[in-house]
């Protein structure tokens, strides 16, 4: 493979230089917390339809890797599939906004399971966590907008991401690692129709890259090569997806700060478009506004939120988590307490104000979309009252990241149905668990 003037030679580099620049105090913090919050959701995951489902299709035997949460191990690429698609189930794992992308579900579940196998530090899982973030980072943000049209980039650059991570667990050289990316990339997917219907595949997109990072890294240790222009070639990557793009982030130097320093970390467990939407919302009701004198909610946001998450009359659980009417509404009507509670789909005054919801796009935020998400939310009264918030960047992101408190709150809630009163133990016991421990240390359910 001739690499030199590549894409895919471009991120094996980066990824090199990463490894070789080493990981400093903020990285490694930052590296922590992704990891940690991947445990939190991961575990609330464990428990879902789909993995039971995948776990009885499978019927997996015993390996080296564990399956978070269920007490078992298996072999690393199954254990990838799995973990990676529980990490994603809930709809609370992390984004990287530029990329549309959310890289710990692919990227850590992949990186735990070889980690597993090769037993390997926790300074060296996080590291490997790190150059996924940034490889992913980089890519995702190629892909951009014009791809997450019709892909889901978590499925796409995920599976790269994760192929990264493992490749650096491994130590394979830049041109092991470069054929490691490219075979990646051919074994990418996840198509968008997937999460815009009544469908319980979105989670495999995770877990099928997770998956795909672990199988790629392992093939290109053992010989097998990959397209040097998989990525730019004329049936590559961006040509087969229909993706438009100069391939700036993937070929560009290190930045003063790392992707995983620019994380977003949930705070609601739904389509991370409607945010800033609910935000707003929340502000309003805080404010006073009380739903039964509501007679029109209009949600202004950029292109992306309304139609990723343009749901105007959502039937499941499923469709309202896409749904900016219902989110809106439920928001307005039980506030942050109860509006992902069973009971807000059945409300009549949120089923009151969900019809009377209308989504346009703003020319504003759709300018400082991917980087940045906002929305304003505008309510009618019945005596002719307009009130209206703006929310120009959504909670968790970078821009407003989520505090300490509210972080471990996050992990006590989402963790807290499998370990019960042990959460905040577990949380307490990630975030000082010395970096010199084995992997096999960790707990993580």
């Amino acid at each position: 493979m001739t690499t030199s003037h590549s894409v895919v030679g471009a991120l094996a580099e980066c990824a090199v230089r990463v490894r070789r620049a080493g990981v400093s105090a903020v990285v490694e913090a930052a590296a922590r917390n992704a990891f940690v919050d991947w445990v939190a959701v991961t575990l609330g995951g464990s428990d879902q339809p789909i993995v039971t489902a995948l776990l009885d299709g499978l019927e997996p035997g015993p390996g080296s890797s564990r399956v978070v949460g269920r007490g078992l191990r298996t072999m690393p690429s199954l254990a990838a599939l799995v973990n990676g698609s529980a990490a994603h189930t809930l709809e609370l794992d992390d984004i990287y906004s530029p990329g549309l992308f959310h890289p710990g579900a692919p990227v850590v579940a992949a990186a735990l399971a070889v980690a597993d196998q090769h037993d390997v530090t926790f300074s060296r899982l996080l590291r490997a966590i790190v150059v996924g973030y940034e490889v992913g980072g980089r890519l995702s943000t190629d892909l951009g907008a014009s791809h997450y049209r019709h892909w889901h980039t978590t499925g796409t650059a995920g599976a790269v991401a994760a192929a990264a991570a493992v490749g650096d667990l491994v130590d394979l050289d830049s041109t092991r690692l470069a054929h490691a990316l490219a075979l990646a990339a051919t074994t990418t997917g996840g198509l968008q129709q997937t999460f815009r219907s009544d469908a319980a595949g979105k989670p495999l997109h995770a877990g099928a890259a997770a998956q795909a990072g672990v199988v790629a890294a392992a093939a290109a240790r053992g010989g097998v090569t990959g397209a040097a222009d998989v990525f730019e070639g004329p049936a590559g990557l961006a040509a087969a997806t229909v993706t438009t793009t100069d391939w700036a982030a993937s070929r560009s130097g290190l930045d003063s700060s790392l992707v995983i320093e620019r994380i977003t970390v949930k705070p609601y467990p739904c389509c991370g478009h409607t945010f800033a939407a609910i935000d707003a919302a929340l502000e309003l009701r805080a404010r006073g506004v009380a739903a039964d004198e509501v007679e029109r909610i209009v949600v202004d946001s950029y292109a992306t939120a309304v139609a990723t998450a343009g749901i105007a009359a959502p039937r499941t659980d499923a469709e309202r988590r896409f749904s900016l009417a219902h989110l809106v509404s439920a928001a307005l009507v039980l506030g942050p307490d109860g509006m992902f509670s069973s009971a807000a789909s059945t409300d009549p005054a949120v089923r009151r104000l969900v019809p009377r919801v209308r989504l346009a796009v703003d020319e504003v935020f759709d300018k400082r979309f991917p980087a940045r998400r906002g929305a304003q939310v505008q309510v009618v009264l019945a005596d002719g009252q307009r009130l209206a918030v703006d929310v120009p960047d959504r909670t968790g992101s970078p821009e407003r990241p989520l505090s300490a408190e509210r972080l471990a709150d996050k992990f006590a809630t989402t963790a807290g149905p499998l370990l019960g009163g042990g959460a905040r133990r577990a949380h307490a016991a990630l975030l000082a668990m010395p970096v010199e421990s084995p992997v096999a240390a960790l707990d993580v359910g």
